[in-house]
């Protein structure tokens, strides 16, 4: 710790500084995630390896994973830049939307005082704006499906290559496609015909548009990413938290495609 003399400090000390109870510190210890140092008098204490330990749990804990999952990823430094990274992303999408949302209050409040009444416009944005419902953010359902990758992604490759991914398609033109066909895609689903041309020839183009992708990630690390995403979509929807996408488009068009595999109409 660059020459300074190590810092302990007892389980009620070490609850505060981490904002969790001391039996969430006993819990942690009983399943292996955290040791704490042992004193001569047995007394338990907690330094800066076992603080840094805590909060990847933390960390984790708030981003939904169970004890279980967590014990598979807490340990290492490399994954401890990746748990900050993913934590990061999550409040600076929040700060954004708060920001936005202060602004629009003293937007209404001028308003207001000007004596001029609010539309119904107004307050219908008002209420969609400033409502903090965190659990509908987009970038935390991103973070919860990193996070789930990471969890079976022992070697990291699959996490770099997801973070590939994002990295190609997050340019406002990829953006703009992307919105396009998924409006595309839900009228083909509403028709609810997986027999369609349409439908499969929709199929096709995804496919193309994804042929250098799935050529270039080895099977392992794409079952990986879409099992995460499986599971990312799961718990959303057991904990009824509204997605900005549809699944059951997503499951219309895996019909499609399993079919047209069934018929030789695609590889």
């Amino acid at each position: 710790m660059g020459g300074e003399k190590e810092q302990w400090f007892g389980p009620g000390e070490t609850a505060r500084r981490v904002g969790v109870t001391t039996k969430a510190l006993r819990v942690y210890e009983r399943e292996g995630l955290v040791v704490p140092h042992r004193a001569e008098s047995r007394w338990r204490l907690y330094g800066s390896a076992q603080i840094a330990r805590l909060h990847q749990i933390i960390v984790l804990r708030d981003l939904g994973l169970s004890l279980k999952s967590i014990k598979k990823l807490v340990g290492d430094h490399s994954r401890l830049r990746e748990i900050l990274r993913l934590q990061r992303e999550t409040l600076e999408s929040q700060e954004h939307k708060i920001r936005r949302a202060i602004t629009l209050i003293e937007r209404a409040q001028r308003q207001l005082d000007e004596g001029r009444d609010l539309s119904l416009g107004d307050l219908e944005n008002l209420t969609k704006e400033t409502v903090m419902q965190q659990s509908t953010d987009n970038k935390k359902f991103a973070a919860r499906f990193e996070a789930l990758i990471a969890e079976q992604d022992l070697t990291g490759h699959a996490s770099r290559t997801f973070d590939g991914i994002k990295k190609e398609y997050s340019a406002d033109a990829h953006k703009a496609a992307l919105t396009a066909m998924m409006a595309e895609a839900s009228q083909l689903k509403e028709a609810g015909d997986v027999n369609s041309e349409a439908a499969k020839e929709f199929v096709r183009r995804m496919r193309s548009r994804t042929a250098d992708i799935r050529r270039s990630t080895p099977q392992a690390e794409q079952e990986i990413i879409r099992n995460a995403y499986s599971k990312a979509v799961a718990e959303a929807q057991a904990r009824s938290e509204p997605l900005s996408f549809d699944p059951a488009v997503l499951e219309f068009f895996r019909q499609v495609a399993q079919g047209m595999k069934e018929r030789g109409e695609l590889d």
